[in-house]
């Protein structure tokens, strides 16, 4: 154990004993509380009277004290309820039933004491209540059971049920492919700086390659098994941390002392029984008129089961899922002509007998994909003064790759057609394991003093199993038939292991130890913690270590004449062979909550987190020397004070107008391969050959290498290292610290006369404190080049030695800080809770996010490719590529009994808002960065614009070049010194979404619900009012959105922009103008669905 953490947990524990301390509302991350007041009939405060609130489903008894003020806490409840609270005092008994409680929140109740029981039929239900909340401080929306099976989603999305908050939208469906993978995106900040736990376990992607940020490739849980969730954006209890965008928490669901259960059974297709379930293709049918209905089946069953294993004392909760999808896989683009596969296939036995080559592929491939679930819960009331729950879920998934099938591939130079056919042996599977392990003991040792301690363990394992274990074979000039436009041509052929899973195993160890305490003094609850997040990390990622094999023709091939082939190494003398790395975080935090009287509240709290790593990438002294950059930086050893501060205050006595808000320091976490980058990059002991050197060549053929250099049972090319080779050097910054930011909110809330409603106004504000920015430190300026639009120039790519400017090395991707970034979100709400069977939710939001680059990818050239600029390598403030401008959100619930308990509930939910944000760029690599589309574009004036040279266009293409200008808006920039980085926004999207479940008793408690999830329903209705279309990126990035303005571009011997603007002839475009690719329709996010659902319930 660190001595670092020692002297935290030292001062965690004196800081909880001398009691100054912490949180409240959305401060329990697995619990709920309830606060209230006692008064006589006469209205006068009751001090000093024991208050009991019993669980009734458990029977769980809870006791408090009243404070001078007559006020009573009860915190670390179980989520739900009901619950009956109760009061005997002198001046009579008061009892208030049927209260539910609210995951992280408290919820106020009041009790009135009278010489005889007064049973007030008071329903507090979270979100379904008449009454403000006046424990709200901060922003953000708790989900009951209710809510969540009433959200429509046909992919029982956890991202879906999120995006209920006003706050909180989703993004990249396409690259997804769909919204259960979908970008769950709070105030414009990055989706993967949120925070996930379920039960006090953290399910976030900790090392970061999954999209989603979320640990699993769909659902990382079962949404039948949830109870509560809770999405806050700016939550000011100290407890709360390791965020930027939004926490997001949730509970399960606990036995009783009664038997309850659920089985269950989801099916969307594209048809059921003859009919049709799913909507055309869009873009084909746009483009052609031709309406394509593709394959697609998609079951989940399951069911849950808990109960009393000892009544009154130990329960027990069960869940078993199992997902399937079958849908289209990858489109063939190539079909050899007759036999030749088959002579590749024997040809390639001859080469090596003992790997699997696999097959031939000769029709359209399925993507078949599975996931399970699994989860055992108990929990254990071992008395009244002491819980122990103790939690295990596990889920394992598998999604099939296709490996290089219909696409091109360079190897060494030699590149492969854009079509091309592949044997099955060049496919693999993605599979991922993670469990999850966590025990949470709360012990009420008095009324006033409560603590807890919470542990969780989880394990994801990410592995890429493969057909063959080989290298990767490229086999060009194969004739055949290009499948695009049914005629003859030339392709390629793919066989051998899929380059980027040549060693390619991710393993991770995440563990949080936590223990907090509180005590009741007065008017005030203290509360004092200490918390421990440490992760392990085992990456292995050796591209190419197989070895990569082109040749130029069939013939070649089956001679075995003329090959190139290349193949990656590692010296294990000098690194191993995966990167091992960790990283930790230490805090401690304390806090008052202050209940001042009934209409106001406020907490102060303050927290301390320490980041901790105890392994650093191996330092290059050569490299320190050369460029006077270390390359062992880690975000460890940095340190950040975080004060929080929150209020509520009503307006009057009966809260009828309500003030609440607050301001904070928020540490944030970032997905661990952001700074991993640098343990494998560390310019030492990787290196590669090739047949093509002039010094120490690797062999040309490719008998030779399989006899001589590869051996099938230790794969991965190992050998000794030439220090004096050129490579990629990745660091950080020593110290580089954690995304960070303040935040700050302040709402008001009003309740109106009629429809029993709620109208609210907030308003979110955040300002970075610490992001995130990757610059190429090799960029070589280019001296006494001449740019009029005043852009810095660089020589060219650095992997030219001449091009660097340190020509020992390649490209030099560097991690720093940056403070530049802000937002600003206002929210109008408009509400009504369910009652008399009705409720409705009418939202809208507008916000501005501003960032310096959005860290969207998971390689440090990734993130520096990915990102508009106008100067290279300098902090640019511009709008964020996560931001989305407006958003409305509509929510219309309704229940009927047209027959006696025959429940029917039909749930509309319309969702409206801006297009994601979209850049123009040039064609080509104008300023010299070595990178291509990522320039900002500049816009001429008009022809004669001095800083432009139109030499390289005829009249027609600039006749063309500037009517784009004026159609596309650009025009409103003619003059100025570039256009900002995501200036323009794709189109307004539309959605309605249709939830629709009917009950039908069976025998007792028991019931069937039916139902049906209809995503996109406004499109079956009518496109053109509710033509829901999701646009898919130019770019392979779902955030990264862009442009082309010009087929190539370049500076003259001036310094003038010259751009290009051709374009291939045809008979639609004589004179060969350059045509943009326009924003294409995403057919799978855009087609209308249904999803079929059968549950029995007892």
């Amino acid at each position: 154990m660190h001595k670092s953490f020692l002297k935290s947990l030292v001062l965690a524990v004196v800081t909880a004993l001398a009691l100054t301390l912490s949180p409240t509302a959305f401060a329990q991350i697995t619990t709920s509380g309830m606060s209230g007041t006692l008064r006589a009939a006469d209205g006068q405060a009751l001090p000093g009277v024991t208050v009991t609130a019993v669980h009734t489903p458990t029977n769980a008894t809870f006791t408090a004290v009243t404070s001078p003020a007559g006020r009573f806490t009860f915190i670390g409840l179980p989520v739900g309820g009901p619950y009956t609270v109760s009061a005997k005092t002198d001046a009579g008994d008061a009892v208030n039933t049927n209260v539910f409680t609210e995951l992280g929140n408290e919820v106020e109740i009041a009790l009135s004491a009278k010489s005889e029981t007064v049973q007030l039929e008071k329903l507090v239900v979270g979100g379904r209540r008449g009454d403000l909340d006046a424990f709200a401080q901060g922003s953000g929306t708790i989900l009951d059971r209710v809510q969540l099976d009433a959200k429509p989603t046909t992919e029982r999305s956890f991202a879906d049920l999120v995006s209920a908050t006003p706050q909180v939208t989703l993004q990249a469906l396409s690259s997804a492919n769909d919204r259960e993978e979908a970008h769950i995106v709070a105030l414009g900040q990055n989706n993967r700086f949120n925070s996930f736990m379920i039960d006090g376990a953290r399910i976030n992607d900790v090392f970061g390659l999954n999209g989603t940020g979320l640990a699993a490739f769909f659902n990382p849980i079962s949404p039948d098994t949830l109870d509560q969730m809770s999405v806050a954006v700016s939550p000011y209890s100290a407890n709360f941390s390791f965020f930027t965008g939004a926490a997001i928490n949730a509970v399960t669901k606990s036995g009783s002392n009664e038997f309850h259960g659920s089985a269950y059974y989801y099916f969307k297709g594209d048809r059921a029984y003859g009919v049709q379930l799913q909507g055309d293709n869009p873009k084909e049918e746009a483009a052609t008129g031709v309406k394509i209905l593709p394959k697609l089946k998609r079951t989940t069953y399951g069911a849950t089961f808990g109960g009393p294993i000892w009544k009154d004392h130990i329960f027990f909760f069960l869940n078993y899922e199992k997902y399937d999808s079958i849908s289209n896989g990858r489109t063939l683009t190539f079909s050899p002509d007759a036999g030749i596969e088959d002579q590749i296939l024997a040809r390639l036995k001859q080469y090596s007998s003992t790997v699997n080559w696999g097959d031939k592929v000769t029709s359209a491939t399925s993507n078949e994909q599975t996931e399970k679930k699994m989860l055992a819960k108990v929990d254990w009331k071992i008395s009244d003064k002491h819980r122990l729950t103790v939690r295990y879920s596990k889920t394992d998934g598998l999604v099939p790759q296709f490996g290089n099938l219909g696409s091109g591939v360079t190897i060494n130079g030699v590149s492969s057609p854009s079509i091309g056919a592949a044997l099955t042996s060049n496919f693999y599977n993605q599979t991922r394991v993670g469990k999850s392990y966590s025990a949470q003991f709360n012990s009420d040792w008095t009324p006033d003093f409560k603590t807890e301690l919470r542990f969780t363990r989880n394990t994801d394992d990410q592995l890429t199993p493969t057909v063959a274990t080989a290298p990767l074979i490229v086999i060009n000039g194969i004739s055949g038939t290009n499948l695009q436009t049914n005629a003859p041509g030339t392709g390629a052929e793919v066989a051998g292991t899929e380059q980027f899973r040549h060693g390619n195993i991710i393993n991770v160890v995440n563990r949080q130890a936590s223990a907090k305490a509180d005590y009741f003094w007065n008017n005030f609850v203290l509360t004092g913690g200490v918390e421990r997040e440490w992760s392990d990390f085992v990456n292995l990622f050796r591209s190419g270590s197989y070895g990569l094999v082109a040749f130029r023709s069939l013939a070649d091939f089956m001679a075995d004449t003329n090959g190139v082939i290349s193949r990656n190494y590692y010296d294990p003398a000098v690194r191993p062979v995966a990167d091992i790395s960790d990283f930790a975080i230490n805090s401690i935090y304390a806090q008052a909550k202050w209940n001042y009287s009934n209409r106001l509240n406020a907490t102060f709290g303050l927290r301390l987190d320490q980041t901790e790593t105890s392994i650093h990438p191996a330092l290059n002294q050569a490299f320190l020397t050369t460029t006077g950059f270390r390359n062992d930086g880690t975000p460890g050893g940095v340190s950040a004070l975080a004060p929080r501060f929150g209020f509520n205050y009503s307006l009057d006595d009966k809260r009828i107008t309500q003030l609440h808000g607050g301001f904070g320091y928020f540490m944030g976490r970032s997905p661990w391969v952001f700074f991993s980058n640098s343990f494998g990059n560390t310019g030492v002991g990787t290196f590669s050959r090739s047949s093509t050197d002039t010094v120490n060549p690797l062999t040309g053929s490719l008998t030779q290498y399989f006899t001589s250099e590869f051996n099938g049972a230790s794969p991965i090319g190992t050998g000794t290292d030439n220090p004096t080779l050129r490579r990629e050097v990745d660091f950080n910054d020593n110290n580089v610290k954690m995304p960070a930011v303040w935040r700050g909110n302040l709402n008001i809330d009003h309740k109106l006369p009629f429809l029993n409603s709620t109208v609210t106004v907030e308003y979110d504000y955040t300002k970075v404190a610490e992001g995130l920015i990757t610059t190429n430190e090799n960029l070589k300026p280019l001296v006494g080049a001449l740019a009029l639009d005043g852009r810095a120039r660089f020589s060219g790519a650095p992997s030219v030695q001449a091009n660097a400017l340190y020509p020992a090395y390649t490209n030099m991707y560097r991690v720093s800080n940056t403070k530049v970034g802000q937002s600003n979100y206002v929210t109008m709400e408009w509400s009504r809770p369910m009652k008399d069977n009705w409720s409705f939710r009418l939202a809208y939001t507008r916000g501005h996010s501003t960032e310096a680059q959005s860290n969207s990818q998971t390689t440090a050239g990734g993130q520096f490719l990915r990102n508009i600029v106008f100067n290279q390598n300098t902090v640019e403030l511009s709008t964020a590529d996560y931001e989305i401008k407006d958003r409305i959100q509509f929510n219309l619930s309704r229940q009927f009994e047209f027959i006696k308990k025959l429940k029917t509930t039909v749930s509309l939910y319309y969702e409206g808002r801006s297009g994601n944000p979209e850049s123009w760029v040039f064609g080509g690599d104008l300023n010299g960065d070595g990178q291509s589309f990522n320039d900002a574009v500049v816009i001429p004036t008009g022809p004669t614009d001095p800083k432009f040279d139109f030499s390289g266009m005829t009249q027609a293409q600039q006749d063309a070049f500037f009517a784009l200008i004026n159609s596309s808006g650009l025009a409103k920039y003619a003059g100025q010194k570039f256009v900002p980085k995501n200036a323009f926004y794709e189109p307004w999207v539309n959605r309605l979404d249709l939830n629709f479940r009917q009950d039908i008793p069976i025998r007792g408690p028991a019931k069937l619900q039916l139902g049906l999830d209809f995503v996109n329903f406004g499109a079956f209705l009518s496109r053109s009012t509710f033509g829901y279309t999701e646009v898919a990126p130019n770019q392979s990035n779902d955030a990264f959105r862009t442009l082309t303005l010009t087929s190539g571009t370049s500076y003259n011997a001036l310094g003038q922009i010259k751009p290009l603007f051709s374009g291939t002839v045809t008979a639609t475009n004589p004179n060969g103008v350059f045509i943009p690719t326009p924003n294409l329709i995403d057919n799978l996010q855009s087609r209308w669905r249904i999803q079929l659902v059968a549950k029995l319930l007892f």
